[in-house]
């Protein structure tokens, strides 16, 4: 079997659910558009590719199956097509959320400073649930945050956190037992270290997505391994456009030592009072 599923072709996963429009192709999935033939309802189904580790497939979904937040993805059902016998691939099939992620929106220009602030708020009160729950996202990218309309009139979008196919417990983050995973222009200065990993590491990554969203620049761009580097000697340049308040925040979120960063409860209610003097 080829890894793109042809829509007229696509096997009905679990008897119920009918792949039909590719919407992405990520490193490790390909993820449909489709239907859920029972209800008659769309939903986004995620189909590993062929050859994947069951292990990743089972972290992630022991992952998303234990957390229901609204500013995460949630997941609906999943299983392992075994239509192929040969070629068995597992799938996860998750609520269908319609917007754009940041990437996607950042080719129309940099955010206004207040839109950057709900974004940041939105992200970090998800996070701060996700750290509640004893994960740690670890690839916190504006590839990973949809930006979703709320199906009224009003022009607002909510931001919602996607992607936990590299979360890790709380209970699992010594560096002796894990690889460099993320996004290198996203990095932690810890995770390109190859060091014990806190909640603090999405806090980082949150600092820079929200950076780049006021400018439009990735923080530390090149190649993987210069981008990865540059952090360790290198805080993010912060253009002095950015009010004062604002800069302070995200150079505190961007601090190179973990444990001087704040806690996602505290970033996010520091983005509320600084958008509250906004008013």
């Amino acid at each position: 079997m080829s890894d793109a599923l042809q829509p007229l072709d696509a096997p009905l996963l679990l008897n119920r659910y009918r792949p039909r429009t590719l919407l992405a192709r990520g490193g490790s999935a390909l993820i449909y558009e489709g239907t859920d033939e029972t209800l008659q309802r769309a939903v986004a189904i995620k189909v590993f590719r062929a050859g994947t580790d069951l292990v990743q497939y089972r972290e992630e979904l022991r992952v998303l199956a234990g957390l229901s937040h609204h500013g995460i993805v949630s997941i609906v059902d999943a299983g392992i097509d075994l239509s192929t016998p040969a070629d068995p691939r597992p799938f996860l099939v998750m609520e269908l959320v319609r917007g754009h992620t940041i990437q996607e929106t950042l080719r129309q220009g940099s955010l206004p400073l207040r839109k950057v602030g709900e974004i940041g708020y939105e992200v970090a009160e998800a996070l701060d649930y996700v750290h509640s729950q004893g994960v740690i996202h670890r690839d916190i990218t504006p590839s990973n945050v949809m930006l979703t309309d709320y199906g009224t009139a009003s022009a607002r979008s909510r931001a919602r956190l996607t992607d936990f196919g590299i979360a890790i417990g709380t209970d699992y983050i010594h560096a002796a037992d894990a690889q460099v995973t993320g996004t290198a222009a996203y990095l932690s200065p810890e995770q390109v270290k190859n060091q014990s990993l806190t909640p603090a590491t999405d806090i980082y990554s949150l600092g820079l997505v929200m950076l780049e969203c006021l400018t439009n620049v990735v923080a530390f761009p090149g190649a993987a391994v210069r981008s990865a580097l540059r952090r360790l000697n290198q805080d993010p340049l912060i253009p002095r456009e950015v009010p004062r308040e604002w800069r302070g925040l995200i150079a505190h979120m961007t601090e190179q030592d973990p444990a001087q960063r704040p806690s996602a409860a505290e970033t996010a209610s520091e983005i509320r009072a600084l958008l509250r003097k906004r008013r």
